[in-house]
């Protein structure tokens, strides 16, 4: 399914017909409202919600007297149907009632070009930045950890989080053997790698305390059977995973394909154990929670040159189930495709403002094959039936989040986990220069992608790819990592070193209106960058303990490269199944980790 950007004169006449104030009033009495509904249970009070909301309040399915269903709420004005609120079916509810589990749909459809200056975001300017960090968990010999064992790390990282000053709450992964760790909403390059610093110190004094060590790759390396945590949530959406794959016989074949090639016991291993990957997501606000704005933002910075770049940057894990792959320097994109979920999004779904979005995005709740609102606005139905691709290289929009201000983001999910704070840090600040730029054109522009396409170097750096190309660019790194020649969407041709260096002096013209962009803090990122990719010494890391500990040589060279050669320096064979060999690599990057945050 082919999709694009809604017109300008689509997002200005859904403005006419319904102002932006009024879309807020409405949602702010909505949920208002939603916290006397508590108790309601499975019936919704239609006729008290209208009479709050100063507006008619309907279901889009009428006819589920249980109210066991998925389901949209909507409000009407000027003719134009709102989403106030959805909720998942009972199948997804974990046993709480209809009431309990509305979700309020937050971004703003009027919000447009030609009024987000009259929101309380009035200009543009940089927008705070999050991130999760997942990695993996593991017993020095290799062993999976138990429940209790990795709730012990969790409570040693809180107490060395906290007296750090970092964000001290590590949470659970679907995987028992995973974690993830928050990067708190911050600005710049030097605050993110701080922060990032300081989660590798918790890490390793965590570590210390509790005897497990980590596995800070894009991939979880080692020989496991990948068990799955044990709560209603995961079971369910493990559920989901298999029903949706079930539907597509060649997915079943692309498992076995993958079982094969990293020798994993087919009786043991279904799609979801299977989905091996660990990636860095990142977070940031959308200016007066435009809807028009986070599909602009994701169908540029998500699908662009800047993402393949990025991406590229942070990989490198070749080792899948204790098996290093004899062609990929990072195995991350290839499990990924194991999985119908994972396939590409062209677009996500506007339920306001794309013809047919609000039908597509409420089919995918009254199937139940969304387990959570906000993923029903990820729609495709390339393969001939809708799913939600959750797990898609890209990114999302996120108009569910519960937070007291209502926040809507775009959260980029494409991005690998990397042990490297530099590396890391740096991509995440680019993402939030990025969003800067990409706000400002729409402030002026709206989602009308002329004007980017006539500036040759905007097209180049942010311009949309094709899906074949996106695909191929993909393909490429995950063979050769940093070594990659990228390729814009105007067509040029350059080393990941060139892009970051003409990105840099693009930046320092397009940030020039941003007061809180000194030209230093552009300069920290992409020079970093440079140098992390092409030192001007000549010299770059060629092991673990350089990339990880060497002063002159920390973050430079190819990660995945550097990861295989370890690999058959411990005797380990490319494409074959060598456990202890990769055991013996991911401790040596633990113990260099360890080493440098803990004694250096």
């Amino acid at each position: 399914m082919r999709m694009s950007l809604p017109t300008n004169d689509a997002l200005t006449a859904f403005s006419q017909d319904v102002p932006w104030l009024e879309i807020e009033r409405q949602r702010r009495q909505f949920n208002r409202q939603l916290d006397t509904l508590q108790h309601a249970g499975d019936t919704l009070p239609l006729n008290k919600l209208s009479e709050a909301v100063g507006a008619p309040v309907s279901l889009y399915k009428t006819d589920d007297a249980a109210g066991s269903g998925g389901n949209v709420i909507l409000s009407e004005y000027g003719g134009r149907k709102i989403i106030l609120g959805s909720v998942v079916s009972s199948r997804y509810r974990a046993g709480h009632s209809l009431a309990e589990s509305i979700v309020p749909y937050n971004m703003n459809p009027s919000v447009n070009h030609t009024n987000v200056a009259e929101t309380e975001d009035s200009i543009t300017r940089m927008r705070v930045i999050g991130a999760e960090i997942e990695l993996g968990l593991l017993h020095p010999d290799g062993a999976s950890p138990s429940e209790q064992s990795v709730q012990n790390f969790m409570s040693a990282y809180y107490n060395h989080a906290l007296r750090i000053g970092i964000y001290p709450k590590l949470d659970r992964e679907a995987c028992q053997y995973q974690v993830e760790a928050h990067i708190a909403p911050s600005v710049g390059y030097v605050k993110t790698r701080n922060a990032l610093n300081g989660i590798l110190t918790a890490l390793a004094a965590a570590s210390q305390d509790t005897g497990l060590i980590t596995a800070v790759f894009s991939c979880y390396p080692t020989e496991s059977d990948f068990k799955m945590t044990d709560h209603p949530k995961v079971q369910t959406a493990v559920d989901l995973m298999l029903e949706v794959n079930g539907l597509f016989p060649e997915y079943a074949q692309r498992l076995a394909d993958a079982q094969a090639r990293f020798h994993v016991d087919p009786a043991t291993c279904h799609h979801v154990n299977m989905f091996r990957n660990q990636g860095c997501h990142i977070h940031i606000d959308l200016a007066g929670r435009s809807e028009a704005l986070g599909l602009l933002t994701f169908y540029t910075i998500l699908k662009s040159a800047t993402a393949i770049a990025n991406s590229a940057v942070l990989k490198g894990c070749p080792f899948i189930n204790g098996t290093c792959d004899a062609e990929l320097l990072d195995a991350r994109e290839y499990v990924r495709a194991t999985t119908v979920t994972g396939r590409y999004l062209e677009l996500p779904i506007s339920p306001h403002l794309m013809a047919n979005g609000l039908d597509q995005y409420a089919e995918l709740l009254l199937l139940e094959r969304a387990n959570a609102t906000g993923r029903a606005t990820m729609y495709n139905d390339d393969l001939g039936l809708p799913i939600s691709v959750m797990h898609n290289p890209i990114g999302r929009v996120r108009p569910d989040l519960t937070t007291s201000k209502r926040v809507c983001t775009v959260e980029s999910t494409g991005m690998p986990t990397n042990i490297s704070a530099s590396r890391m840090a740096a991509v995440i600040t680019d993402f939030e220069f990025t969003h800067a730029v990409v706000e400002s054109y729409f402030r002026k522009h709206g989602c009308d992608l002329g004007p980017m396409h006539d500036n040759k170097v905007m097209w180049d750096i942010l311009g949309p790819l094709s899906i074949e190309s996106f695909h191929a660019q993909q393909d490429q790194s995950d063979r050769v990592g940093t070594d990659m020649v990228l390729t814009t969407a105007g067509g040029r041709q350059m080393r990941l070193s060139e892009f970051y260096s003409l990105k840099r002096r693009f930046m320092h013209a397009a940030l020039e209106e941003i007061d809180e962009v000194m030209p230093r803090d552009i300069d920290e990122v992409y020079t970093s960058l440079e140098r992390m990719l092409e030192p001007l010494s000549g010299h770059e890391a060629e092991t673990i303990q350089q990339y990880i500990n060497d002063p002159k040589l920390r973050s430079t060279g190819n990660w995945g490269r550097i990861l295989r050669n370890a690999y058959i320096e411990q005797g380990g064979v490319p494409g074959e199944h060598c456990p202890d060999a990769v055991l013996k690599v991911v401790q040596e990057t633990h113990a260099a980790m360890h080493q440098r945050y803990l004694y250096s």
